[in-house]
């Protein structure tokens, strides 16, 4: 069986470094009791942040691609109680997982899948995944969105913003969507989604301004962001040393097998003052900026707001078994969502699996969508 891998490498400067790669001999785990096995159908592509997985102890030196599945299910272990050979299924797999979900099958424990809807593409099914179990952690778990609520949501044209995006509007929320560039906001456009205003910040900076004349200066109730950028900017630092100058510059470069080139020539996210001045009063700032350190004004601002400040950490539901029937329920929803037409993910490109290697070194940036490997026939 075939499937991608991160996997280190000698470059041509003689450093090693992580390298998608497709190995032509993955052998599955054995099968536990809780176990199944599914016949990939699509997998979303999303960024591997290998960062984060050395912190948590897991091992880099081969790091499975791909995690947002749909399939069918073709084995199930003894003790297996929700499904059974044949079902069509979707889910996310575990951020410790041995199996990639850019592969022919994966294994995987029963509790972290859903029965798709027979209405559904499996495309739309891997694309929404992610997106949903964001959104719900989100807006239900940390901030509880209510219709009348304003939300400020960054990213609005990426695959996870879209699907974030649709479900503030289900819940009866108004949304400022931020874009980045012209093809976000002209997407963003066509696919006529209920706005209150739309803001591309390659044509204003002026996003605290924007947010306080649509809320009559009151301010937005919750903002869901993609990462900030720091307050200050290294040209604002005399720094002598250029091994220093390096580090600094790349810092903040956590997906170390993409072009850097590319990724480098995207523009900034919003400033961590500019999204604490668009709070309202007991606001709420639901962030995934996993490096974020706030200076003495802003932690002054967020208090004279009496605002609160969340982590968003989607795996976070897959690392432990507390929750777990939350995330089942969540799934569900997710799942029903999609069959009854309220979520609508936008899938910019699907490939097969020989060019998921090429795809994955280009995810860097915001993009428009989400891209998906499939093994069905086009």
């Amino acid at each position: 069986m075939r499937g991608v891998y991160l996997t280190y490498s000698n470059s041509a400067d003689g450093q090693r470094r992580l390298t998608p790669r497709v190995e032509d001999h993955v052998i599955l785990p054995v099968l536990s009791d809780h176990d199944v096995v599914v016949q990939v159908k699509a997998c979303a592509l999303s960024r591997v942040d290998t960062k984060l997985l050395s912190q948590l102890g897991i091992s880099t030196e081969q790091v499975p691609v791909g995690s947002e599945i749909s399939g069918i299910v073709t084995k199930v272990g003894p003790s297996v109680l929700m499904f059974s050979v044949g079902d069509e299924v979707m889910g996310i797999l575990p951020l410790d997982s041995e199996c990639p979900g850019c592969a022919a099958y994966c294994s995987l424990p029963e509790y972290y899948l859903v029965k798709k809807p027979s209405g559904v593409s499996h495309s739309d099914a891997a694309a929404t995944m992610r997106g949903g179990v964001m959104g719900y952690t989100a807006l239900h778990h940390q901030c509880r969105i209510g219709a009348g609520s304003i939300v400020l949501l960054c990213s609005a044209a990426s695959g996870e913003g879209l699907i974030m995006l649709q479900l503030c509007t289900a819940l009866g929320a108004k949304v400022i969507a931020v874009v980045h560039n012209d093809d976000e906001a002209s997407l963003l456009k066509a696919l006529h989604l209920s706005l209150l205003k739309l803001v591309d910040l390659s044509s204003t900076s002026n996003l605290v301004d924007v947010c306080l004349q649509e809320t009559g200066s009151l301010g937005v109730n919750c903002i869901i962001d993609a990462g900030v950028s720091p307050n200050y900017v290294l040209s604002d630092f005399l720094v002598d040393s250029a091994s220093l100058r390096r580090q600094l510059e790349n810092e903040r470069y956590r997906y170390e097998y993409e072009d850097q080139a590319h990724t480098q020539t995207i523009p900034p996210p919003p400033r961590k003052h500019q999204l604490i001045s668009c709070l309202a009063t007991r606001g709420q700032w639901v962030t995934r900026e996993p490096a974020l350190q706030l200076d003495p004004p802003d932690s002054q601002l967020l208090l004279m707001k009496g605002a609160s400040l969340h982590f968003l950490f989607e795996p976070g539901w897959t690392l432990s078994g507390a929750n777990q029937g939350d995330y089942l329920d969540m799934l569900t929803s997710i799942a029903s969502r999609l069959e009854n037409g309220t979520l609508k993910p936008y899938v910019y490109k699907t490939i097969i699996l020989d060019q998921v290697c090429e795809e994955l070194g280009r995810l860097g940036g915001y993009g428009v969508g989400k891209i998906v490997m499939t093994t069905e026939n086009k």
